[in-house]
């Protein structure tokens, strides 16, 4: 079986978000459910692997590119955006409205501060969204900028990417100038803000990544709000230099869009070469049911078209091949396999009213099916309606973690549970996966499997961490018909 993944990205221990989201907003946490959250990756491919740098958790690995472990770096955080880059042999890293930047020997650490980022004139810096890019023995500093508009623009700010140089020997400190590469655009309706990017007077334009592919240079940004569906990514390119020349893709513009389905945005992220000089984008996906910054990460393949624009051929929430099963995956990237269990006949052993398990299978994020407290043998079972059944191998759990509440000590973990099947020619249950003894903290939770051909799939719930009631927001199965 060749190996696929599955958005959003199966990442373990994925921790609170809240405690980020309402300091930086200036909220009372005490008046949100708590929640999980992780966004804004930057990512590298080193050796082999892909380390995946993000809010609230540093730092993810992969070595299969399907399930994401997390490591200690010796900086727990670094706000939102983390940007980082290697130079001169050392590594960088620093992070959103934090002036700290730290270094290291490896990409994975330990990590140590160095110095704190300054203007050329000196003065310390502190802001959002920043970058970097290193070409032979110069680096690059890229960040989100705001102005007041002049009196002639006719927009409630002037919000965009600007760039300068940073110091060799001393990596924090810029001696340049910044300089301002893009703007918020009212012309293009998806930097707009809002959900329908119905406000023509302001855009998000944050979320910037540099990276250098031939002799041109392309520079990631993002625009509506991550808090939208409508969230998404778009490219500029230059073919003079990393702070000058830059103009819009004229083809592929935006980038990266999904406003429906499972999973919607497709936001502020990064793109990473992969095996066999394969290019992939990662993303933010709108996510939120606790709160607006609630949110989840994908990944998909880029192709470079005859005009050296990059294209992202689908933005996905099936199995695709994982990176390295195929030579060209912008070429067609999918494993073939279709939900089997979206809004198909479905009873649970119980269900706490509202938390129906219609809510497990009815294609949104926000919606999850939840057992009762007392129910001793919490199942979901669902009919795949087909008399000849369906030829399965993979599914997704997305679990909802009722009752998380980290300011009294009722911390995520990890899940156990079992699925089984019935064949189209016998009423018996056979065992599918046992995860009766899972130690892994992945609330998004993809596995693969011998294929086998069902009639009914069901899942049980055997444990949940402590403090915590097991909901489901999605049990998908993976498969095709069966002739």
């Amino acid at each position: 079986m060749k190996a696929t993944y599955c958005n959003p990205l199966c990442v373990e221990k994925i921790g609170s978000g809240r405690w980020l989201d309402m300091h930086l907003s200036k909220q009372d946490i005490s008046s949100f459910a708590d929640y999980r959250s992780i966004s804004d990756p930057s990512v590298i491919y080193h050796q082999g692997k892909w380390i995946m740098y993000a809010s609230y958790s540093l730092a993810h690995v992969t070595e299969d590119f399907v399930h994401w472990e997390k490591v200690d770096i010796g900086v727990e955080h670094l706000r939102y955006s983390p940007a980082v880059v290697e130079f001169r042999g050392k590594w960088y890293l620093s992070g959103h409205s934090m002036p700290e930047m730290y270094v290291a020997d490896s990409p994975l650490g330990p990590f140590t501060h160095c110095g704190n980022l300054t203007d050329m004139h000196g003065n310390e810096m502190s802001v959002p969204d920043g970058c970097y890019f290193a070409e032979n023995d110069r680096l690059y500093f890229y960040w989100c900028a705001v102005r007041e508009p002049e009196q002639n623009e006719d927009v409630e700010l002037i919000i965009g990417t600007v760039g300068a140089e940073c110091d060799p020997d001393e990596p924090w400190k810029l001696i340049s100038e910044p300089v301002w590469i893009n703007t918020f655009t009212p012309s293009k309706e998806w930097e707009r803000h809002g959900e329908y990017n119905q406000n023509e007077r302001i855009g998000w334009t944050e979320g910037q990544w540099m990276i250098k592919i031939g002799n041109r240079y392309y520079l990631l940004y993002s625009g509506s709000g991550t808090q939208y569906s409508s969230y998404a990514c778009g490219i500029l390119y230059s073919d003079e230099g990393p702070l000058t020349g830059f103009r819009r893709q004229e083809k592929h513009d935006p980038l990266t869009r999904k406003r429906y389905g499972l999973l919607r945005g497709a936001g502020h992220g990064s793109i990473a070469e992969g095996p066999d000089k394969s290019y992939w984008i990662f993303y933010t996906y709108f996510f939120g049911h606790n709160y607006k910054f609630e949110r989840r990460i994908g990944m998909d393949p880029l192709g470079i078209d005859e005009n050296g624009e990059l294209f992202c051929p689908a933005l996905t929430e099936t199995p695709q091949f994982a990176p390295g099963v195929l030579k060209n995956p912008e070429n067609g990237n999918d494993a073939g396999l279709l939900p089997l269990t979206f809004f198909q006949p479905v009873n649970a052993s119980s269900f706490v009213p509202g938390r129906e398990p219609i809510y497990a299978t009815d294609d949104s994020a926000i919606t999850w099916w939840q057992p009762e407290a007392s129910d001793k043998e919490k199942t979901l079972e669902i009919d795949l309606a087909a008399k000849k059944g369906y030829h399965i191998e993979a599914m997704r759990i997305i679990w909802r973690d009722i009752g998380m509440e980290t300011l009294d000590g009722i911390n995520p973990g990890a899940f156990q549970y079992k699925v089984e099947y019935t064949s189209p020619d016998s009423d018996e249950w056979k065992m599918l996966l046992d995860a009766s003894r899972n130690e892994k903290d992945y609330c998004v939770d993809y596995r693969t499997f011998e294929t086998v051909t069902a009639q009914k799939v069901r899942l049980t719930v055997l444990g949940a961490p402590e403090g915590i009631e097991p909901g489901v927001t999605s049990f998908t199965v993976f498969g095709k018909c069966a002739h």
